[in-house]
């Protein structure tokens, strides 16, 4: 992913966004549940870290929610 965003933007996975993280973790995540053939080397664990880098101010809670899920998803799988 990290040379995905650098070659797309030329920031760098280090200098992108929180918003940005938190999207690539959702995507990741509907990738995996669809065992996307596209979907690489992600894992829960990997989506959990972005997740986290992206959690941002959160002010709904809606992305600790999802979070919580993906945790969840892990312990089931």
């Amino acid at each position: 992913m990290a040379i995905l965003v650098h070659e797309t933007f030329g920031k760098g996975w280090e200098k992108s966004s929180p918003d940005f993280r938190f999207a690539s973790a959702v995507a990741g995540f509907g990738m995996l549940l669809r065992n996307s053939e596209y979907a690489g080397d992600i894992n829960c664990e990997l989506i959990l870290e972005l997740a986290s880098e992206g959690i941002g101010k959160d002010k709904n809670g809606l992305r600790k929610e999802f979070i919580e899920s993906v945790s969840y998803t892990h312990l089931t799988l």
